[in-house]
């Protein structure tokens, strides 16, 4: 026969049969907690009357905060005497924990029906975290911190990186580890400060740094993948190791629809312009490339390997029948038919490109620089009486068109920039280093609100307001200027040379080329955003000022000079290795030449001093 120990009492009791003389009587052991919750409560019953029989208990406690109460039945056993004595045990946590309360009293089971036992358990856990104070025998670290426990095991963390050592036991179980210890465990390389458990896989090594059972699980490895150069390959953790070979392929960046800058290598893909094969010998003109027809221009267009080969070429200069005294320091080409020219004194005038069926237009003003957009109209810059002015006028007009507000400096030099839906953006510049912007017909405004250090004589653009430079001089020495479209301000770009001087004369010809040229021969190529001196003029012109500038590509570049002496101002030409003198003013006195303009090749204008005006054209 057995003693039955029951938790729930009701539902035995409920169970009995009435001829069961054992069950006829018991105990409704009460087992009162307070102050805690005990995580289990054992009940041992022994039989007063012999020690040597006993039965325990073990009763889970739910959880729920204290105080609470466990009701236990304890029924008559066949064989044991009715007097029992009763001993209730906490402990924290679970029946293996601590024992933190007793509580014992004494019984008998003489009488048949219920008889009611009360038993209290109390102990101490002020911060109700499960555990009790270590002053009563309890393991709470600390009993006013609900986030702090009983002890915990430390192991060996040899790395300092906060994981124990996955491989070994703890090395103590207590609230606070020694040295070298972690309460966490797992390290799967105790050695290594880097290599612990929760985080991501934090290198290609071949390793598992993340101690979860793989080894480089986020890199991919073996997986297919595309390099640098867009080739397929497998990927390593050397990188992506290509399996194809790339192939060079070319792009246009002179825009004239031919590839011949070398792109570098690449797989797959490669830009619609672009091509596998270089179809432009020269990058810096849309007047050369493989296939162009040949033409009488000084340039060799096709990429043969010589200029105007096979082509029937003369190479003269028209000049004007009648010159008159009129110092024309400006002259601008629609590119095809039309010259205006332009100086001091109101002079403005329009005739062909060989001199004939001009006419005169008044335009009140001393004229410094011309531009004539595709329309024909030209936009002047200058100034009078101290004042700077703008002015424009159509080819069939009388008279000019002037704009006076805000420009309060004397024009320099002058630029203008298409716009697709109205009248094109002109910029000028001024001595005083001022720069104006001027889409007609607002009124003109500066770029910027403060002027650059600099005398300012020369402005260009190639189409577009990010491609603007200006040059001029500071102190007897030679600047550029680089517009930056975002900011509206102009930013100095560096110019080796000793030479001293002004420089007087810029032509943008795309994004990645311009000249500038100006006093003692100066002549100067910017290439991709540097600028650099270029081969010296012959030594008989490095004493004149080279006063402007015209270039279709780094193989022809035109330039305007003053006279020396008896001798009249020049057009030099640069074919990408020499220079050479290809028309020189005949005028007696001698003349200076002061201004260049063509937008091709075969239609180059230049003017200047007492009438001076000569034109290379050429039909295409």
């Amino acid at each position: 026969m057995r003693l039955f120990l029951v938790a729930v009492l009701t539902s035995t009791l409920a169970g009995c049969s009435k001829g069961d003389e054992l069950k006829s009587a018991a105990l409704k052991v009460q087992l009162h907690y307070e102050g805690f919750r005990p995580g289990c409560v054992t009940l041992t019953v022994t039989d007063q009357a012999d020690v040597s029989r006993h039965v325990t208990k073990d009763v889970n406690v739910s959880a729920g905060a204290p105080p609470g109460t466990l009701s236990v039945a304890v029924f008559r056993q066949a064989g044991w005497s009715n007097d029992v004595k009763l001993l209730a045990q906490a402990h924290e946590q679970s029946c293996e924990g601590a024992r933190v309360a007793i509580a014992e009293t004494t019984a008998s089971l003489a009488k048949d029906g219920i008889t009611p036992v009360e038993l209290l358990l109390a102990a101490t856990d002020g911060d109700g975290d499960g555990y009790v104070v270590s002053s009563e025998g309890g393991t709470d670290c600390n009993d006013r911190d609900e986030t702090v426990g009983g002890p915990k095991p430390w192991y060996a963390d040899d790395d300092g990186d906060g994981y124990g050592n996955g491989l070994l036991p703890p090395r103590v179980v207590a609230c606070e580890g020694p040295a070298l210890t972690a309460s966490r465990t797992g390290d799967c390389n105790d050695r290594d400060l880097n290599v612990h458990p929760d985080q991501a896989e934090l290198r290609c090594d071949g390793k598992d740094d993340n101690c979860d059972g793989a080894v480089d699980e986020s890199f991919d490895v073996g997986g297919m993948c595309r390099d640098a150069l867009d080739c397929e390959g497998v990927t390593s953790c050397a990188g992506c190791s290509n399996t194809a070979m790339p192939t060079p392929y070319y792009v246009d960046t002179d825009g004239d629809g031919k590839a011949g800058t070398p792109a570098g290598p690449k797989c797959g893909a490669i830009p619609a312009s672009a091509s596998r094969e270089p179809s432009d010998c020269d990058e810096s003109s849309i007047f050369r490339a493989t296939g162009l027809p040949e033409v009488c221009d000084r340039i060799d267009n096709d990429c043969s390997g010589g200029p105007d080969n096979g082509v029937a070429c003369s190479m003269d200069w028209q000049t004007h029948p009648a010159p008159d005294t009129t110092a024309w320091k400006a002259v601008a080409t629609d590119g095809t038919t039309t010259i205006w020219v332009a100086g001091d004194g109101d002079k403005l005038a329009l005739s062909k490109m060989d001199f004939t069926g001009g006419k005169y237009v008044t335009c009140d003003g001393d004229w410094k620089a011309a531009w004539v957009a595709a329309s024909g109209e030209v936009f002047l810059a200058g100034g009078k009486g101290g004042s700077g002015r703008f002015a424009r006028a159509l080819p069939d007009a009388t008279a000019c068109t002037t704009e006076t507000n805000n420009v309060t400096q004397v024009m320099n030099g002058l630029v203008g920039i298409e716009n697709p839906t109205g009248a094109p953006t002109l910029y000028g510049v001024t001595g005083g280093g001022r720069t104006f912007r001027w889409t007609p017909p607002a009124a003109p405004e500066q770029t910027q609100p403060n002027p650059v250090d600099a005398n300012l004589r020369a402005i260009s653009a190639a189409g577009r307001v990010e491609t603007l430079l200006a040059v001029g001089s500071r102190n007897s020495k030679p600047v550029a200027f680089r517009f930056d479209a975002a900011s509206s301000t102009w930013s100095e770009e560096a110019i080796p040379t000793t030479l001293t001087g002004e420089l007087r004369g810029v032509h943008v010809v795309n994004a990645n080329y311009a000249y500038a040229v100006g006093d003692n021969g100066m002549a100067f190529e910017r290439v991709n955003g540097v600028w650099s001196a270029m081969k010296a003029v012959p030594a008989s012109y490095s004493n004149r000022s080279l006063q402007d500038v015209v270039a279709f590509g780094k193989t022809a570049v035109y330039v305007a000079t003053t006279d020396a002496g008896s001798n009249g101002g020049a057009v030099l030409f640069f074919d990408g290795t020499d220079w050479s003198a290809v028309y020189t003013d005949a005028g007696s006195p001698a003349r200076a030449l002061r201004s260049l303009d063509g937008k091709t090749p075969t239609g180059v204008v230049t003017t200047g001093d007492r009438g001076a005006a000569a034109s290379f054209v050429k039909a295409r």
